[in-house]
């Protein structure tokens, strides 16, 4: 299969000021909030609007999580041991390379590199790490959030300005096993996206320290300690371009992965932007708005949102539907046409929708007379099978 076209700007469309994000908005930051503690009461009597609906959100996790660990006390707990990589390689001293953890000693003499020679070698590392796609950017400052929140800054003071002052980015993308990601919301979906967060925040802290024992300043960007907007920063490096689901879709499997990444100075050769016609394929498909439970993933055309023209995506009914089953969901990565298995007839099928616009109506009809309308989750491995436990992952 050959590489995605590259085009010299991104596919999404600026229209005018780009507001940067703050973090506290998010609302899985807004569910870490602790309720009765202070960042809790400053945070809702600015936006009182959210207060029910979070705390709603709270009481629903609580009861599914304590409901699922009932009917189901040994697969129930795997997702929360897939998580623990991404959690423990969040903290500051990690991601910064303290020398108490590195073993350090001193300054390190810096060493002169080549561009395109280094920028070569870091792709290759990446791949070798286990990512399936490995490109690099310019840090736009826009794509940095304004202060600092759980989770995916948690090693910060809650509220503090967010200071990313590197030049460049450095995305891996870590593609996800399908059959586990097509268990849709079940626990093998849960499983698999936590470890490959886990996975991406090792390879980060990984690439992070290669670069500093180099002499070079880097600062790992695992899941929980990344202070920007993943999707734009990748797009921006060609790693693929925003869907309708807002994720990031490659050519190659689609939006089945999970990111790492690693902010740097050393100099290296930035990539560009790739096209393979996924906007236009979007506007025609809406796999993944009509299998989306909650109904989160947009049916209309774009809006211009924070200065960006793309789809609009609703954060708080996907948030309030992993609350209600207490795990995550992955259906939308699962039912993208474009993350369907690495073989020659879907390649062909690839290679076709990128080429030929007329191709892309008859690819969506003929996904959809394939694979149907309705997303059926794929059962659980047989070695999380539990005597009680159906094999689709539910009870």
């Amino acid at each position: 299969m050959r590489p995605p076209r590259e085009v010299d700007k991104p596919t999404y469309e600026i229209v005018g000021p780009v507001e940067r994000y703050d973090q506290r908005d998010h609302p899985t930051a807004r569910f870490g909030l602790v309720p009765g503690g202070p960042d809790y009461e400053e945070y809702y009597s600015r936006h009182p609007e959210f207060r029910e609906w979070d705390d709603e959100n709270r009481r629903l996790r609580s009861h599914a999580l304590s409901s699922n660990r009932k009917k189901d006390p040994v697969n129930s707990r795997f997702g929360e041991a897939a998580f623990l990589g991404r959690r423990l390689l969040g903290t500051r001293d990690i991601v910064g390379g303290a020398p108490s953890l590195t073993g350090q000693v001193g300054q390190v003499e810096r060493v002169d590199v080549d561009p395109g020679e280094m920028s070569a070698k870091l792709k290759a590392f990446g791949r070798y790490l286990g990512a399936g796609r490995v490109r690099i950017t310019e840090l736009n400052q826009d794509w940095v959030y304004t202060n600092f929140a759980y989770p995916y800054t948690s090693a910060e003071s809650y509220g503090a300005p967010v200071e990313l002052d590197y030049r460049y980015v450095v995305c891996m993308a870590i593609p996800q096993d399908r059959d586990m990601i097509l268990n849709g919301f079940g626990i093998a979906s849960n499983v698999e996206g936590g470890w490959n967060y886990s996975n991406g925040s090792l390879m980060s802290v990984t690439v992070a320290h290669f670069i500093r024992s180099l002499g070079w300043p880097a600062r790992a960007l695992p899941p929980d300690n990344s202070p920007y907007l993943v999707v734009p920063t990748f797009v921006d490096a060609g790693i693929g371009e925003q869907g309708r689901s807002v994720h990031v879709v490659t050519k190659e499997f689609g939006s089945n992965f999970r990111p790492g990444a690693v902010a740097t100075d050393m100099p290296l050769e930035i990539d560009r932007p790739v096209d393979f016609g996924l906007q236009d394929f979007c506007e025609k498909c809406l796999v993944c708005a009509e299998t989306c439970p909650p109904g989160a993933i947009s049916r209309e055309g774009k809006q211009v949102i924070r200065g960006v023209r793309r789809w609009h995506f609703d954060n708080n009914k996907c948030r309030r539907f992993w609350d209600s089953i207490g795990g995550s969901c992955g259906i939308c990565q699962a039912v993208c046409p474009w993350s369907h298995p690495d073989n020659w007839f879907h390649n062909t099928v690839r290679e076709l929708s990128e080429s030929l616009p007329f191709f892309r109506k008859l690819a969506v009809l003929g996904e959809k007379a394939v694979y149907g309308k309705k997303f059926t989750p794929r059962p659980l491995p047989e070695w999380m099978e539990t005597r009680g436990v159906r094999r689709d992952g539910t009870h």
